[in-house]
């Protein structure tokens, strides 16, 4: 059965009247201090051409059409949040298809990116729970102190792909440049992204010795897992739950 997760004391849930700020890179990306973020980021050849370059026209698409807006929209805005959602949807499906070199499948690969998210856990940032998966990781993390998540992100994935490149006598680039992250709004979003995290090796069909997972005491009502356990995947998804 899935862990029974319980909200953290340290949750701190999105606050639509305190201060926030939109950090902007390739995507635009809200950022407010203390609230916790469910992140994805995914190896570089983990989509295929053709399913990036569609999304890329399809985004071109809707900056010119939300630009060309004399007074702001509200149903055109509905539209594209709801692009977004089925955007989103498709390029987890295509994911977890498991394309390109996956070598996050192999156990040692995935061991130097789960030392690299928890090595300075409880300094530069909070983990509540991640899931490592072939060609992507899911995570839900808050940054602590004076870091920011950006930077705590390009930490991990500028560290990782340092070793892992050593380690496998590659070079190029290892990690997509982008992420995609999102606010956790309250209780039940947070619950919601948990239980993705926690199901998405099922939802790929993974055995259990081609991800990693591991969550936060704290978040467990019951059942406590170790860093990086290796345990065969929940057997029912929660279907109504997407990290949206």
């Amino acid at each position: 059965m899935p862990p029974d997760f319980t909200i953290p004391e340290d949750f701190t849930p999105f606050h639509w009247q305190g201060d926030f700020w939109n950090y902007e890179r390739n995507l635009p990306h809200w950022r407010q201090p203390g609230v916790t973020y469910f992140i994805t980021f995914r190896l570089n050849d983990s989509l295929p051409r053709e399913v990036v370059e569609e999304a890329k026209r399809d985004k071109e698409a809707w900056d010119t059409r939300l630009a060309q807006q004399t007074k702001t929209d509200e149903l055109l805005q509905e539209d594209y949040a709801a692009w977004q959602r089925r955007t989103w949807r498709k390029m987890e499906s295509v994911m977890d298809e498991c394309h390109g070199s996956c070598i996050l499948r192999q156990p040692e690969i995935r061991q130097i990116v789960a030392d690299a998210l928890l090595f300075f856990e409880g300094q530069r940032s909070s983990m509540h729970g991640f899931v490592i998966m072939p060609n992507h990781v899911h995570l839900a993390a808050r940054a602590l102190n004076d870091n920011q998540i950006e930077d705590v992100l390009k930490s991990w994935k500028g560290y990782t792909a340092r070793v892992i490149n050593e380690s496998l006598k590659r070079k190029g680039q290892l990690w997509q440049e982008d992420s995609w992250n999102r606010i956790i709004r309250d209780d039940g979003h947070w619950l919601k992204v948990m239980r993705y995290i926690v199901n998405n090796p099922t939802k790929a069909h993974l055995r259990e010795n081609e991800f990693s997972a591991w969550f936060a005491e704290r978040t467990l009502v019951e059942r406590v897992f170790q860093p990086v356990v290796q345990e065969p995947p929940p057997p029912v998804p929660y279907p109504e739950d997407e990290p949206w």
